[in-house]
């Protein structure tokens, strides 16, 4: 475990970012039965969503709520980071089995929310509940259904508002098929598991590397070989974890790297190796080789599953850029850059080239995904083929997939980064319709602009700015693709209404021109939006047009006298 914890002081923490994570333990009598499921979950836990914090830079944290009658606050939130693994560790394994009696869960989601509010508020985290239990609430001296109907209404009101996601653990008992609809009504989804501690743990394995955005990777058998099972790692990975479950202490199992004869083992080659109990041993593995890994087992009837934990070295959103201060209705580009564990743009490898996927999580919950194509001037570096509308106030989640194509054409996921994103702050929409004229190169173009708000109706900008209305506009111009230097001269006419003159556009040729705005004479919380975005025209210099009014005479003139012609 040394290389992890090594990994975990090494990398800077991304600001802000990160899971909010409540594990809910039943403690009733019913559970009593099982007293070391709980420890090994958290363990487990604990280890899974620090190698994610690590990976991503980010600060998750964990608290410990376990209920019976009543609920008890064993764990308030806590970072997840090197310094307090070991005390978390220890709290894990020392976590007491008792019989706490009823099941009352609505008491115990009553104590998360108190411990949910009294965190600061911030968009860029998520907050997720897993629950783990063997049966529906119950509590003796209650009428159970108006109890059911309370604890919906809470789970409701402040959890699926807040977008809290819950995800239960339903131990198998026999009575799944009536208590998991019950439990439906307040978590997402609900896993019925087993009581066998590698069975349980596997499965919840699945379910909290979701929660931290972690890409996982299970093995499978191979064909005609019982005791043989396969395992595809991706390339250009920093790290893989490899966390195999067993279902006796005698089930082992021998791990080969692609080609090689000798087993990956702890301590040879920066490996490292560590075990939780009897029941799950991990192997952590810098800079894996990538392609199909063999896993022989014991026997052919060990009951063993491995489950990789494969992290990437490492990915930055650019654009848009975090000092930017984004009002509702900004038009944003998107670019994400890929860095290897130096921080220097990660070399491709010449047989997988990478593709980049960005799927824009709107503050609504609605999804759109991003085209994106490499920069040609910049490594690494991948930019969206549009400009994104904040619509909406809040915050963004760019969810960003990293795949590759294997030498049988398969599609790979390298990497996946839940983390990143950006906050747009409400504002009111002005829209500022834009007029230009003139096609005579060596003259300035007239220009207009009239901006009005919600309902078309004329707005004062003298309310709006910092100064003179005039001051509020710049021009971003470019001929033949390329930029040039522009003055607008603008005057305030009231009620909205400008009008000027654009100089720049003094050669012959096709120019583009967009307008931008200077924010920081722009008063909160307005944002201007231009009709349209950008206006194209075409400059003619003094020849085309001397040119062409002649040829216009000539044809005038030659009309002239064909009717003179006529007429005789």
């Amino acid at each position: 475990m040394a290389l992890a914890l090594l990994l975990l002081v090494a990398t800077p923490v991304r600001a802000g970012s990160g899971l909010d994570l409540v594990m809910l333990v039943d403690r009733s009598t019913s559970m009593a039965r099982n007293p070391r499921l709980a420890s090994l979950l958290l363990r487990m836990t604990l280890d899974l969503v620090a190698q994610n914090a690590r990976a991503n830079r980010v600060d998750h944290q964990l608290a410990v709520v376990t209920f019976g009658a009543a609920p008890r606050i064993d764990l308030p939130f806590t970072s997840i980071r090197a310094e307090e693994l070991p005390r978390l560790r220890r709290f894990a394994d020392g976590l007491p089995a008792e019989d706490r009696g009823d099941t009352d869960v609505l008491a115990a989601f009553m104590a998360t929310e108190k411990l949910f509010r009294e965190l600061p508020a911030d968009p860029s985290r998520r907050r997720a509940v897993v629950l783990l239990t063997d049966g529906v609430p119950y509590v003796r001296g209650v009428a159970m259904p108006a109890y059911r109907a309370a604890l919906q209404r809470l789970v409701h009101e402040q959890f699926s508002r807040a977008n809290i996601s819950i995800e239960v653990l339903l131990l198998a008992s026999g009575r799944e098929a009536a208590d998991r609809p019950l439990l439906r009504d307040i978590a997402g989804n609900v896993e019925v598991v087993s009581r066998e501690p590698d069975l349980l743990l596997a499965r919840a394995h699945g379910v909290l590397a979701q929660l931290a955005g972690t890409r996982t990777v299970a093995s499978a058998p191979a064909k005609g070989e019982a005791a043989i099972d396969t395992l595809v790692v991706a390339p250009y990975l920093d790290l893989i974890v490899l966390d195999v479950f067993r279902g006796s202490p005698d089930a082992e199992v021998a791990i080969f790297p692609p080609g090689k004869t000798t087993p990956v083992r702890g301590g040879v080659d920066g490996a490292e190796s560590f075990a939780l109990g009897d029941v799950m041993a991990t192997l952590v593995v810098p800079h894996p080789s990538p392609g199909q890994w063999l896993i022989r087992k014991s026997s052919a009837g060990a009951r063993v599953r491995i489950l990789s934990q494969q992290f990437f070295p490492r990915g930055l959103l650019v654009r848009p850029p975090a000092a930017d201060a984004l009002r509702q209705y900004d038009r944003v580009a998107i670019a994400y850059r890929v860095i290897d564990g130096s921080g220097l743009p990660l070399a491709e490898l010449r047989d997988y080239q990478l593709s980049l996927e960005v799927t824009l999580v709107k503050p609504n919950g609605v999804s759109t995904v991003v085209p994106m194509t490499g920069d040609a001037g910049s490594k690494s570096v991948f930019r969206s083929m549009q400009e994104a509308e904040c619509e909406l106030a809040g915050h963004y989640w760019t969810d960003v997939r990293i795949t590759t194509v294997d030498d049988d054409g398969r599609r790979l996921d390298v990497f996946r980064d839940r983390w990143s994103g950006f906050s747009v702050v409400p504002a009111s929409r002005v829209d500022c319709r834009v007029s230009a004229s003139g096609t005579t190169a060596w003259l300035p173009m007239t220009t207009r602009i009239e901006c009005v708000e919600a309902g078309d109706r004329p707005i004062e900008m003298s309310a709006l700015a910092n100064g003179s209305p005039a001051d509020l506009f710049h021009a971003v111009l470019t001929r033949e693709g390329r930029s040039t230097v522009a003055m607008l001269q603008l005057r305030y006419d009231g009620a909205g209404a400008f009008a000027g003159s654009l100089r720049g556009a003094d050669r012959d040729g096709a120019y583009q021109l967009r307008l931008a705005i200077d924010r920081a004479r722009l008063r909160g919380p307005y944002n201007i939006r231009f009709v349209p975005p950008q206006l194209s025209f075409v400059r003619r210099t003094r020849i085309e047009c001397i040119a062409a009014a002649l040829l216009a005479c000539a044809i005038a003139a030659a009309m002239v006298f064909r009717r003179r012609a006529t007429k005789s």
